[in-house]
């Protein structure tokens, strides 16, 4: 093995002779990423996957090919088959990139039978909610147990020790008013936090007031921190992550019930850091992209957040989005009978085939790509009908349904189905009235 560093670097040339040397060994050749400086300017605002190549290698900047070079030489030889060694061709020189391999995809057997439609989910069983009591006693302590707010009060005054900040005023009783003006600046906002205290009467807040004073307010919210610093890993989300996994634990549902959503959230965010997301289109474009496991009524269950190939996510062979279900259905431990929505960012047809085998509904919308060949009408053909045209094909306990709406509209589900058909009231334009259709 031989390694060349800043001292002897190498040229192009240098390395094709090198290269030109070496008989019988297998020769690996990397460049290594440059150290930045402090102050360089590296973020990037892009929802693409930490492991896309987004540069093109054949016009690398000077400041890639100005970093260092690595050559590992193996010493075993490669292993040869003696029957096609002599067939060998030599290795294409065309400047035409290599063609992806197509990925093998099941072919489904579709039907548009509906008496042949297997149904894997079981009606939904309403449980007791035993839970509903504690709900009516005190919300708050279910959240913020006395367990947690010791162990915030305590990372936060390590961190002022490290820090030499002052302390005095990181107490567990503190910090519980502290989260509760949190709670309350959330949705009584004012352009700065400061003016809670002020003695203007259109800003004035009594409550706030009385309860903390301003200045205690301030040093808490310059000590809070969740984790030690010295002990910093590899994740992205370090410093949050016990507030995520406190989080995860006690929003656990507390009471049961059929319908429950699995989408994306944005957590809206203009600072510098890697996990960073810009998604155009979103009303939230800027920050932190979490998936979400939320009940019908939009309480949150589940959250993780996104940070490239360190996402806390098992993968089950299905892709990106039908892997964040799975994960999500396990999270929150759905049962036979329960009802999951998403949208077509997550659905596919295999992934709700998966689901209805484990006797979990599912719906949601779908993408023309991943109609897994579902003997529908195409897209462009249905744009022309009249708005109310469906179409229904079936495979195993999966029905997919094709509409036109305003637009051209696919749905999967392994539960419901086309039928029953009701009308709905929707807006006229000829008309200038809302009219049922």
């Amino acid at each position: 093995m031989s390694r060349h560093h800043h001292k002897d670097r190498l040229t192009l040339n240098e390395i094709h002779d090198l290269l030109d040397n070496i008989d019988q060994e297998t020769v690996t050749v990397a460049i290594n990423p440059p150290h930045e400086e402090p102050d360089a300017n590296t973020d990037c605002d892009s929802d693409a996957s930490d492991d896309e190549v987004t540069c093109n290698p054949d016009h690398l900047s000077l400041r890639i090919l100005s970093a260092e070079v690595n050559s590992i030489a193996n010493e075993e030889p490669l292993e040869e088959n003696e029957d096609t060694n002599h067939d060998l061709e030599s290795p294409s020189t065309s400047a035409e990139p290599p063609k992806k391999r197509k990925k093998r995809t099941r072919k489904y057997e579709w039907h548009q039978n509906k008496i042949r439609v297997m149904n894997t989910v079981p009606d939904y069983v309403q449980h007791q909610n035993n839970e509903l009591t504690k709900l009516k006693e005190d919300c708050t302590k279910l959240f913020w147990t006395d367990e947690w707010i010791e162990e915030l009060c305590e990372q936060s005054k390590l961190y002022a020790s490290q820090k030499s900040l002052p302390s005095d005023h990181v107490t567990p009783e503190k910090l519980k008013v502290f989260i509760t003006i949190l709670v309350i600046s959330g949705y009584n906002k004012l352009p700065s936090r400061r003016l809670y205290w002020s003695e203007s009467p259109d800003v004035f807040n009594q409550l706030i007031s009385e309860s903390i004073r301003r200045d205690a307010f301030e040093q808490i919210m310059c000590c809070l921190h969740f984790a030690d610093n010295m002990k910093m890993t590899d994740d992205k989300f370090y410093k949050v992550r016990p507030l995520i996994q406190h989080l995860n634990q006690v929003n656990k549902p507390k009471y049961s019930q059929e319908f429950y959503s699995i989408d994306e959230v944005m957590i809206p965010y203009y600072g510098r850091h890697s996990s960073k997301q810009f998604i155009k289109g979103k009303p939230i474009r800027f920050g932190f992209n979490v998936w979400a496991a939320c009940t019908a009524d939009g309480f949150l269950l589940h959250a993780e957040p996104y940070c490239g190939l360190y996402t806390n996510i098992s993968d089950t062979g299905l892709g990106q989005g039908p892997n964040e279900v799975m994960e999500m259905v396990k999270k929150i431990n759905l049962e036979a009978g329960q009802h999951v929505v998403f949208d077509n960012l997550f659905t596919s047809v295999p992934l709700l085939e998966k689901l209805g085998d484990q006797g979990i509904g599912a719906t949601g919308t779908l993408r023309e790509d991943r109609l897994s060949g579902a003997p529908v009408m195409a897209k462009k053909v249905m744009e022309k009908k009249t708005r109310g045209y469906m179409e229904e094909a079936f495979t195993g306990c999966i029905s997919v349904v094709k509409w036109k709406d305003n637009k051209v509209v696919a749905v999967g589900s392994n539960k419901e189905r086309k039928t029953p058909v009701n009308k709905t009231k929707r807006w006229c334009n000829r008309e200038k009235k809302t009219c049922r259709n």
